[in-house]
């Protein structure tokens, strides 16, 4: 008992801090590509080579174009063998036919928290077991004091998923039932 006393004026402190935090929609520097319902949403895992987003649900697999949100390619298969949820990796459809995907969501895995532009994604918990998602940039923590200007909550939910692309230009945040997807704004978005 004396341990969770010790405890309590350090979790007040960062609960403080994380109250300092904005919600935002969007990043500073990102704009919302798209929120999308995905029932049953199990993993997900973005294209090292192109600008794509592998969806997989408990309804089969989806193909996203990062760049417009559109669903580009579709299927129904509940299961089979291009998904191996022990080794994270799933099959492409469409576009992304030739390429095995690295995923995360329910099996495990997990994509980049960070990107090559100094920014970053942390996920934290007062109010567990609500996962709040921020965004931070310049190398910053919503747990530093006088980090509040450079953070920002963009999620606040039952986490399944999230991270960056390997690019570093995409961004994806999911549920079991919902994904939203931001993309880095005025920038060279590379290919993949």
């Amino acid at each position: 008992m004396i341990l969770f006393k010790k405890r309590d004026p350090n979790r007040a402190r960062l609960i403080a801090l994380l109250d300092q935090i904005r919600e935002a929609e969007s990043p500073d520097g990102w704009e919302r590509v798209v929120s999308m319902a995905v029932g049953g949403l199990t993993d997900l895992g973005f294209s090292k080579n192109s600008p794509y987003l592998l969806v997989i649900s408990s309804q089969g697999r989806g193909v996203i174009d990062c760049q417009t949100g559109e669903k580009v390619a579709r299927d129904y298969d509940e299961m089979g063998d291009w998904f191996n949820p022990q080794q994270l990796l799933c099959q492409g459809i469409g576009p992304l036919a030739s390429e095995w995907i690295q995923t995360c969501g329910i099996n495990g895995g997990g994509l980049p928290w960070g990107n090559q532009f100094g920014e970053s994604i942390e996920m934290h918990s007062p109010d567990w077991p609500v996962y709040d998602l921020y965004f931070c940039s310049d190398c910053q923590s919503p747990l530093i004091a006088g980090a509040a200007s450079r953070c920002c909550k963009i999620d606040s939910e039952h986490l399944r998923a999230c991270g960056f692309s390997w690019c570093g230009h995409f961004l994806v945040s999911a549920n079991s039932s919902d994904l939203t997807l931001w993309k880095k704004q005025n920038s060279d978005t590379p290919t993949a």
